[in-house]
């Protein structure tokens, strides 16, 4: 999410509307370009944190580890001496597990379980979530996962969590928050994460402060997420006094683990000299990391700096590429971006039809909500009066179609 206090940068870095009077060229009506696909699908974003295997839970030696991934048998394996049924049990499960060995593994697992070993307990809930070896089966995951959390073992408390924010009455698990609290105070670092964002959006202004100490405690931890939310509460002054070096150290230091998104806000504060000094060229470093990661806006925005030559050499073709990527990506402010150029042909064959669908992609933001724009409304009026009526109708229908 883009902190509310920097999307200004978007404008300030944005073309002018003097060129984009001059965007479609007088004769542009005799410009025959190939039909293009209206748009490619967009990744949507998801700020849920990711259900992952425990690696925790593999305990076995690293000699039977290895002998698993080669192809070890889970029934075929020797047993140590002096295990009993639920640790025989759980050791085969693993086994399975490592050799991918999926319905063993699941099977092994809840014996294991039901004798009364935790670990066991979670990945039977892990692999009856993720429909491992079996079917999905949410309701009987979270009777994993409670059984371990009935002794309070903090991944269980946060897997329940997860399960609880899906929304499923029938799960009969309430609300999230109590959940990840739990496993934030047993010391599961993604819960606090998770607390901390979850006090963060309360309505109640006090719980913002709460936020910033669980942010910063797995900021400390040296969780990059906790380090992005900590920088987000310290930029937008929530939970105390607005702190704008601190947010920077916070983004820089969750962007050196290849966070996107804190190298974007990273990128935003150098370029705007908030929090420190100004320097384009060490914005333009942080959004070339942030663009590189994947992140949509920060394409656009990396593909902007290029053109205009801040903090580097202008060059026309990569800006274009940046722009192409971003657009793709979904970021209403990279797809008008590239409907640009595609109308003036700077760094990219001149193709009208194909710059008057981005135009009209790029009427609303990745949410469905309208972006109101009057660069982005100028370019496509002058690509609609440009466009011969029959192919501006017919673009006008597939889009609509569309939506």
């Amino acid at each position: 999410m883009i902190a509310s206090n920097h999307t200004a940068l978007l404008a300030a870095l944005t073309i002018s509307a003097s060129l984009l009077l001059a965007a479609v060229p007088a004769h542009a009506q005799d410009v025959v370009a190939p039909e293009p696909v209206l748009t490619e699908d967009a990744p949507t974003e998801d700020t849920s944190p990711a259900m992952v295997f425990p690696r925790e839970l593999i305990l076995l030696p690293e000699d039977v580890q290895s002998a698993a991934v080669e192809g070890l048998e889970a029934d075929n394996a020797e047993i140590p001496s002096g295990m009993g049924g639920a640790e025989a049990a759980w050791y085969r499960a693993q086994i399975a597990y490592l050799g991918e060995d999926w319905a063993s593994a699941r099977n092994y697992a809840a014996t294991a379980a039901a004798g009364g070993i935790v670990d066991a307990a979670l990945l039977s809930g892990i692999m009856t979530r993720n429909g491992e070896g079996g079917p999905v089966d949410l309701t009987a995951a979270a009777r994993w996962f409670t059984r371990a959390a009935d002794r309070d073992d903090p991944v269980a408390l946060y897997n329940l969590g997860q399960l609880a924010a899906l929304g499923d009455e029938s799960l009969a698990l309430g609300q999230p928050e109590p959940w990840f609290e739990r496993a934030a105070r047993a010391g599961h670092i993604p819960a606090m994460v998770a607390h901390a964002v979850t006090l963060k959006n309360s309505p109640v202004p006090q719980d913002a402060i709460a936020a910033r100490e669980w942010a910063g405690r797995a900021a400390q931890q040296g969780s990059a997420e906790g380090m992005y939310q900590l920088a987000q509460l310290l930029d937008e002054g929530l939970g105390g006094a607005r702190d704008a070096a601190g947010a920077r150290v916070w983004y820089e230091r969750a962007a050196n683990q290849r966070h996107a998104e804190a190298a974007f806000q990273a990128g935003m504060m150098w370029v705007d000299g908030e929090g420190g000094a100004q320097d384009d060229v060490t914005g333009r470093n942080w959004m070339r990391i942030a663009a590189e990661s994947g992140y949509a806006p920060a394409q656009g925005q990396y593909g902007l700096m290029m053109y205009q030559g801040r903090g580097g050499d202008t060059d026309p073709e990569l800006a274009a590429y940046w722009f192409s990527r971003g657009a793709r990506g979904g970021d209403a402010e990279s797809q008008f971006l590239y409907a640009f150029v595609l109308a003036r042909g700077e760094g990219v064959s001149q193709d009208l039809e194909l710059a008057y669908r981005w135009s009209l992609l790029a009427a609303t933001d990745h949410l469905g909500a309208p972006v109101h724009d009057r660069d982005r409304d100028r370019l496509e009026a002058g690509l609609a009066s440009a466009l011969p009526p029959d192919v501006r109708q017919r673009i006008r229908a597939e889009f609509d179609a569309l939506r």
